[in-house]
């Protein structure tokens, strides 16, 4: 453990600076056991001392979720750590009070009911936390006590606060894009990342893992899984990370080319509670389905996103509440189709040769068909993770690619004007292909149903990972 000094709350170095960083728009059936075991034939995996094995609880920042650990979840149980270890703990930052409470450790009794709590169903006498952005604060303030702090066994600050000691003298590593930061004695850098994809990408999985476990990955990709896969998450209202009480989820295998449904009775369903749970179901990694959530009085909510190719609890179905400013501010139509496109990694539209590539197409009997437009332009910077595309008012029936009003103004997102003609019955498809980082060899492509927006919300999910 780091003998450093405890900081208190009222003069902690790391505390100032998250301030300033959120000032600066931040706001805005497994292949490997526990223990690296393996086996003749199967995928080698690291050599983990069964006492590094704790609960890893992950803390979101700003507009984020336990969707923001998915990927890495799947990486360490790529490496043979218990998937079921891998836990996330999730609050509201849906007005500037929720915001104000995680900033000034509102949150450390609820965080300290969590770690508690996974202490006793895993029968571990301590915990790992991965805590990014805003996140560094609601841990930095548990750490800060401690009685606390004696639970953590070792915490990742991912591109948060800095200070020259770890909080309550921790065993910490920090993680930074920016190499002028840091965060007590041992730092990581990810220069060429953006503060999103920090959270999400394979360097920082490795370094995180080694701090964790203390050995190297075997590897940084997924190991897709044999058989079905273990599928549950929780359909929530964003940002507020609330369940969707009231609602009801169907989930439907869809023809990847066209996003039709293949059966007529949806896979199976579920009432959707005040948690927002949901799951668990097996599906085929192989396939694409649509979840389809059913909002009572208001406009059908469709994901649609790639194929889960290992068993996640970390899926999230992020929708709107009645009312929301995101509701009020889509253009809706019987004549066009409104999405949401999404990735926990930054679109780049400013990075010249790395910048990605998003193009929309759409057919449509009816009204005809639109061409492949790229939405992505040095407009959206490089800090957006969630993009809204809808017809606009003022040019309708016209594709002028030109920023939606309200969404750029919102913490890591964006608004295009897209016309994607829409009817009812559906008689056309969207086809969304994303070029990661200019990477033309690596097409990602999702294609939906031409959902009319006046009864349907689509949203598209992308991995932030590229994998063969």
């Amino acid at each position: 453990m780091n003998n450093a000094q405890t900081n208190i709350p009222a003069r902690l170095p790391w505390r100032a600076s998250l301030l300033l960083l959120l000032g600066l728009g931040l706001l805005a059936g497994c292949l490997g056991g526990s223990g690296g075991v393996s086996w003749p034939g199967g995928p080698k995996m690291p050599d983990i001392d069964e006492e590094r094995i704790l609960p890893l609880i992950f803390v979101h920042g700003t507009a984020g979720s336990a969707s923001q650990y998915q990927t890495q979840a799947m990486r360490f149980s790529s490496n043979g750590y218990p998937g079921d270890h891998i836990l996330a703990f999730e609050y509201s930052t849906a007005s500037e009070a929720d915001v104000g409470r995680a900033l000034t450790g509102g949150l450390s009794a609820e965080l300290d009911a969590y770690v508690d709590q996974a202490l006793q169903d895993l029968d571990a006498e301590q915990v790992y936390l991965a805590c990014h952005s805003l996140g560094t604060a609601v841990c930095g303030y548990y750490l800060a006590a401690p009685d606390r702090e004696a639970k953590v066994a070792g915490y990742v600050a991912i591109d948060g606060a800095t200070g020259d000691n770890c909080p309550g003298g921790s065993n910490c590593l920090g993680v930074f894009v920016d190499e002028s930061r840091a965060l007590g004695q041992r730092n990581v850098y990810f220069p060429d990342e953006t503060h999103v994809q920090v959270a999400t990408s394979a360097a920082s999985f490795a370094a995180q893992f080694e701090f964790l476990t203390g050995v190297e990955p075997e590897r940084s990709t997924i190991l897709p899984q044999r058989g079905e896969v273990r599928i549950s998450g929780r359909a929530v209202y964003f940002p507020a990370n609330t369940g969707a009480s009231g609602t009801r989820l169907q989930i439907w295998e869809v023809d990847e080319d066209s996003g039709e449904r293949l059966d007529s009775e949806p896979l199976t369903s579920f009432d959707i509670a005040s948690n927002g749970e949901w799951g668990p179901v097996r599906l085929d990694p192989q396939a694409h389905y649509e979840f389809h959530l059913l909002r009572p009085g208001r406009a059908e909510h469709h994901f649609y996103r790639q194929p889960l190719i290992r068993d996640s609890a970390f899926v999230r179905l992020n929708t709107s509440p009645a009312g929301s400013p995101i509701e009020t501010n889509t253009q809706v139509s019987d004549d066009h189709a409104a999405l949401v496109i999404s990735r926990d990694m930054e679109w780049w539209g400013s990075r010249g040769a790395d910048n990605d590539i998003l193009e929309i197409s759409t057919t449509s009997a009816l009204w005809g068909d639109q061409p492949a437009v790229n939405i992505i332009d040095t407009a959206i910077g490089s800090s957006r993770i969630g993009i809204h595309v809808h017809d606009d008012q003022a040019t309708p029936a016209l594709t002028t690619g030109d920023p939606l009003p309200y969404f750029p103004d919102q913490p890591f997102q964006w608004g295009v004007d897209v016309y994607m003609p829409a009817s009812t019955p559906v008689d056309g498809t969207i086809s969304v292909v994303s070029t990661p980082r200019g990477e033309t060899g690596s097409q990602q492509q999702l294609n939906v149903p031409n959902w009319a927006s006046s009864s349907h919300r689509i949203s598209l999910i992308f991995n932030d990972y590229i994998q063969d």
